[in-house]
């Protein structure tokens, strides 16, 4: 906050006038009752669904509902001034393109290192769900702790699902994070307290999510937490970015962004039938595919988050980051 908000602020509490609090923004209302719903089905299934249906399941949504936020990251770039011209866009393209291939090259060359740069990358990510203008240790705790969770709720299924993705000595990581977890708990726990002092949705954001991954199987959590909060507060906060720039122009943008990757894993599917259980390959797909994707879009976010703190967007609208009713 700068000196004239702090200002602003003081004013407010010497007059009288509190500050206001922030709106519920939709994917809160939209994560809560699912959280619930999805927490409550799972402790009344007996036995719960089989792994294969599971995957599928992540593998649809995240298809249909989880990967259209990463597709907003060329009018990110945009903004940013990554490109302006046909050719500039056409460098930013093979740019991203390089990055994401990278991370899947590294990923075949040594999975265990690729899985745990993955998961540290992936904790920094999320955590900036939450406690946006705090430290980044604290976001990192915060993500890292939903990481961890589901391998203290069932260290053996998380386990299995990183052996399908790494090879044996993934063991090791679920092993790590089970041991991790009541720690990385009690920071959650610390998280959603210091969250619910400026945006008391948050803190129940933060709780809803810690008793989802303890009560839902792993895939489950994931899903849900991935698609119908963080998916779901990146398409909204880049569609009111922009919305000064042509909503027709940023659903081409989303739709062209999100079928050229799902054409390509369709292509790897088909290419590789027979060579593993579907439900294996699908399960590679996926979380490699996020991997290789979530790397070059975290870099673009920070970017840009870097970009609004310093005040070096002038295409972002000042109330941009304003979280809709």
């Amino acid at each position: 906050m700068s000196v004239s908000a702090d200002a602003a602020a003081s004013e407010r509490v010497l007059v009288g006038v509190a500050e206001p609090r922030p709106r519920i923004p939709f994917e809160t209302r939209l994560f809560l009752p699912l959280a619930l719903l999805t927490t409550l089905a799972f402790l009344l299934a007996d036995p719960e669904p089989p792994l294969v249906v599971q995957i599928a399941a992540i593998a649809i949504l995240a298809a249909v509902l989880g990967m259209p936020h990463g597709a907003l990251d060329p009018l990110i770039a945009r903004r940013l001034g990554l490109w302006r011209t046909p050719l500039t866009f056409a460098a930013f393209n093979l740019a991203y393109i390089g990055v994401a291939a990278a991370v899947v090259a590294l990923w075949l060359i040594a999975p265990v290192p690729s899985l745990v740069a993955f998961l540290l990358i992936s904790a920094a990510h999320f955590g900036s769900d939450w406690n946006r203008e705090r430290p980044l240790a604290l976001r990192f705790l915060t993500g890292a702790a939903l990481l961890s969770l589901p391998s203290l709720r069932d260290q053996d299924a998380v386990a299995d699902l990183y052996v399908t993705l790494a090879g044996d000595g993934a063991r090791a990581v679920a092993a790590a994070q089970a041991a991790l977890g009541p720690v990385l708990l009690v920071g959650l726990a610390v998280a959603a307290v210091i969250a619910a002092r400026r945006a008391p949705h948050e803190a129940f954001e933060l709780l809803g999510a810690a008793a989802l991954a303890l009560l839902a199987p792993p895939l489950m959590f994931f899903i849900v937490y991935f698609c119908a909060l963080h998916s779901a507060r990146h398409l909204r906060e880049g569609f009111r970015e922009e919305h000064g720039h042509g909503r027709r122009l940023t659903l081409l943008v989303v739709a062209a962004y999100t079928l050229a990757p799902l054409a390509l894993a369709a292509a790897f599917l088909v290419g590789t039938a027979g060579t593993a259980a579907l439900d294996e390959q699908l399960l590679r797909v996926v979380f490699i595919g996020l991997a290789a994707l979530t790397v070059p879009h975290m870099a673009l976010v920070t970017l840009g988050d870097r970009a609004l703190r310093t005040g070096a967007a002038p295409l972002t609208p000042p109330d941009a980051r304003a979280p809709l009713s």
